[in-house]
């Protein structure tokens, strides 16, 4: 079982003269994954993505299907894969509205256009770190595809000018996450790893109680 969300997530633009930022984005993911022989495994699971354009944002969401293959030995603690995805999206086809403010005098009206995908293929690149036998934290990097989708936005001022962004169904982002493993155990290592950190936090902290008490006898 994995959970991931994204910590960076941008449409990659066609089009975006006035450098709009777009780095609002969100996504997030829980999938299962079934480990095969000879390190592939298949995964399947939920997504929502929220790509966002300044102006406005779409958001997609659905079932995900893909593969992944790992390329070092089972017992090694850091476990590097490349894979791929076909994301289904059960959200609206089309978004389309118009929206618009002012302030201090100025006026602004906003046209978007959206094309969501139905299928979008999604590689990825990642890792996972186990921090014990059955515990991941979970890095990847994910581009995503989108088979006939495009999004245009216009954003006109009172006094005439327009902003426009455009896209082609492109986006990426980098996602943070953390992956159990079942059925879940513990080995001698994980308890070592534990003791470690149990003494690494009390060392921490019983510095940080003779720092304290020396600027107590310090400023007597």
């Amino acid at each position: 079982m994995e959970y991931t969300g994204g910590v960076m997530v941008k449409p990659l633009l066609q089009e975006n003269p006035q450098q709009v930022s777009t780095g609002r984005g969100q996504w997030q993911s829980v999938r299962g994954e079934y480990f095969l022989p000879k390190k592939w495994s298949i995964q399947a699971g939920y997504y929502r993505t929220t790509l966002d354009y300044g102006h406005t944002n779409r958001t997609m969401e659905g079932i995900s299907i893909g593969a992944k293959r790992y390329f070092v030995p089972n017992d090694w603690l850091v476990q590097p894969y490349v894979g791929a995805a076909w994301q289904f999206n059960w959200s609206g086809r089309r978004e389309e509205y118009t929206s618009g403010w002012e302030s201090v005098g100025q006026s602004v009206v906003v046209r978007q256009t959206a094309v969501n995908p139905r299928v979008t293929f999604v590689p990825s690149v990642g890792v996972d770190v186990y921090l014990f036998s059955s515990v991941a934290l979970v890095v990847r990097y994910d581009l995503g595809i989108g088979i006939d989708s495009r999004t245009r936005i216009e954003a006109t001022t009172n006094d005439g000018t327009t902003f426009r962004i455009k896209d082609k169904g492109l986006y990426h982002g980098l996602s943070l996450g953390i992956r159990l493993t079942f059925p879940m155990h513990f080995s001698e290592r994980d308890l070592q790893s534990v003791g470690g950190l149990g003494g690494l936090l009390f060392d921490l902290w019983d510095e940080s109680l003779d720092r304290k008490l020396q600027e107590q006898i310090l400023y007597r």
